[in-house]
Order: structure tokens, then sequence, then C-alpha cells
């Protein structure tokens, strides 16, 4: 019993993505649990509390999907109850939660996706570590593109990712998207190194909603499971997720608040973007670092 870990950066298509995978009639889509972010229970709820996430909407993902594979629903009440499971099994380890789940969820494969799982090298290292037949999808988007969507979301939505999307050598520091990819990216390739090839894939965010078919079929036969065209049509769904809608007012959401208000998958055209040239986001410098132009270079950008 192994999960599917897709590790990216936010706003790497990741959700869409992971919620078309769980359509897989042999595997289940998750929230974002969240659990790789403490090494047991107690850690866990003491990260969700903390200052930094006094909405508790870290809390999500995890009771959500508890609530629906416990006890059969996701109403206030079952999450009510969902979270007193988490506060009752406190002196367990995340990843003894994270194998109840699987368990649950048998003999599907589940598939999981946390922003937070690559925050740090500590929170990934336990996501490497957890399982020892995991399989890992690296998943990328274009840095100019994966730039304009975090400017974006910060602008539109006042969203704060802290002081790691800043360029210090500038005073005061810049705000600049491409140092979060680069860092994320980095830290992502150098974990999977030591991972067994058969184990991991690098898939381009942007492949997978031009070509769902033929994505979907190639990450379906690297996983061992069915490649035909009723599992292939399943995956094309992601709004059949129970978990692919705005959840109740206790735990509302679990994913990226623009895919859970519009879960459809829609007709995607690749961006006509480049790795040459100035950046949106500031006139400050000619454009991307040479390490971001480098490691994009590798994912097959151009």
């Amino acid at each position: 019993m192994y999960p599917l870990i897709i590790l990216a950066p936010p706003r790497s298509f990741s959700s869409v993505v992971s919620a078309m995978l769980g359509q897989h009639p042999q595997m289940y889509g998750l929230p974002e649990l969240n659990l790789f972010a403490g090494e047991n229970v107690e850690e866990l709820i003491e990260y969700f509390e903390s200052d930094g996430h006094r909405t508790g909407r870290r809390w999500d993902g995890l009771l959500r999907a508890i609530a629906e594979l416990f006890m059969g629903k996701q109403s206030r009440g079952a999450v009510s109850l969902a979270r007193k499971w988490v506060l009752n099994n406190s002196d367990e380890t995340t990843v003894d939660v994270f194998e109840k789940i699987m368990k649950r969820a048998a003999p599907r494969i589940v598939v999981e996706k946390s922003i937070t799982t690559v925050w740090n090298d500590e929170m990934l290292g336990r996501a490497l570590n957890a399982f020892p037949d995991t399989r890992f999808i690296h998943l990328t988007r274009h840095p100019r593109s994966h730039g304009s969507s975090i400017m974006e979301l910060t602008k539109k939505r006042g969203w704060s990712i802290g002081r790691g999307i800043y360029d210090n050598s500038t005073n005061p520091p810049t705000l600049d998207p491409q140092i979060l990819w680069h860092r994320i990216h980095s830290r992502i390739s150098d974990a999977l190194s030591s991972i067994p090839d058969e184990r991991k894939m690098q898939v381009r965010g942007e492949d997978v909603l031009q070509n769902p078919e033929q994505k979907l079929a190639e990450i379906a036969d690297w996983m061992g499971l069915r490649t035909d065209s009723e599992a292939i049509e399943e995956m094309k769904h992601p709004e059949r997720s129970p978990f692919a809608s705005i959840g109740p007012d206790n735990a509302p959401m679990g994913s990226d608040h623009k895919f859970l208000e519009d879960p459809s998958l829609k007709p995607y055209r690749v961006k006509d973007v480049s790795l040459d040239g100035k950046l949106a986001w500031r006139d400050d410098i000619e454009g991307f670092s040479l390490e971001v132009i480098d490691l994009a270079t590798r994912f097959g950008y151009t």
C-alpha cells in the first residue's frame, strides 16, 4: 500500500491535476491533508493553530477527508466529529494517520498534494520517508505564467506567502515570484535525486491540461493502472470528486479556492510565454536569473 504524492509550488495546476488523477477508478483523490507539516499529530495541531494560520483553514482538507472516509459525508456535524477524531489521536505520528486514511480508501491508491509538503526540507523529507514505495510526481509550470499567476493572486486576494518570495538583494526587498519558483523546484529536484527512477515522474502541468488523454494515459501506465478509454474519461471530470467544491462552513477549503469554485476541466492552450525578456512584475532587472533559466530548460521549457 502506497500513495501517489504530487510535489509542486502553489499555482502550478496541482489542484486540478490531483483531482483528475484521483478520479481514476483505481485511485482516490484527497484534498490537502498537510500531514507532513508535523512529525506527530500534536505537532501538527500546533502548526495548524499557530499565529500564522489563525483562520484555521490548514485544518480543512484533513477534516474533510476524515469526514468523507470515516463518517461517509461532509456535513458540519461530520467535520466536528472528524476534529474530535484527530484530537483523540494526538499521540500518533502523522504517518500513522496517513496510513489509516489510505486503508480506508483501499484498494484504491490515494493521490495527495499539499503545498506545505514542499515548504521546507524537513516537511519534504517526511513525505519522502513516510512509505517505502510512494510514487512522486514533480509537477511544473512555466516560470513566467507561474509568476503572473502568483502576482494576480497577491493583488486580487491580498494573498501573502511570506518573505521567501522576495529578492533580498534590493533595498527594500522586491517581490519576485521567480525566487519562490526556483527555491521550491530546486528543493524538489534535489530531494527526488535519491528516489529510484521508477518511483518518480516529472510532469509539465501545461501538457496535462492541453492534451489530457495522452498525458493521463502516460501517468496511469507508469502507475501500472488501467489506461482504457473509460478510465481516461473519468479522469477528465475532476468536478466529480467529493472534495471538488466548497465544503461545510467549518471546513470549506482543502484545496485552491479558485479550483473549488469552478473545478471542471476547461479547454486549454499553452500560453505563448518565453524564458527570454523582461518580467511583467518588475522592471529593475533584465529578466529571469540564469539559475531559473537553467532549471526551466531542464524541465523542457523555452
